[in-house]
């Protein structure tokens, strides 16, 4: 089993958390406390990039699901990132992919979301 690694940062307006790893019921609940660390105003956008998550068991599903509810009742959205393969054929799989917004790489789930990455902004000279 590879350990759950996360990482954040703030977006102006939002916030990211990159997800590595494999997402199952052991590592749900890390997630989900760290989502509530990182990202304490759900009434933000919300991206999460999956590019290094190559595991996703139900329990991952229902986590996202849940997070999809609470940015919703919130006026907000959650995007999914460069989801990996993997992880995009169990959302296929079980039609979740109907319910959540995923995006091809990073730039387009911030761009949808309406996020700034300061990062990029000041590495083009912005």
């Amino acid at each position: 089993m590879t350990p759950l690694h996360l990482t954040s940062r703030a977006l102006i307006g939002g916030t990211l958390i990159e997800v590595a790893g494999e997402l199952d019921i052991v590592t749900a609940a890390q997630l989900t406390a760290f989502i509530e660390r990182e990202h304490p105003r759900p009434e933000l956008p919300l991206v999460l990039e999956l590019s290094a998550l190559t595991f996703m068991d139900s329990s991952g599903l229902h986590l996202l699901i849940e997070q999809h509810h609470r940015q919703s009742v919130h006026g907000a959205g959650l995007h999914l990132a460069a989801p990996h393969e993997r992880v995009t054929r169990a959302l296929e799989i079980t039609g979740v992919c109907r319910l959540l917004r995923t995006h091809a790489t990073l730039g387009q789930a911030i761009t949808a979301a309406d996020l700034i990455d300061p990062h990029a902004v000041l590495h083009n000279g912005a």
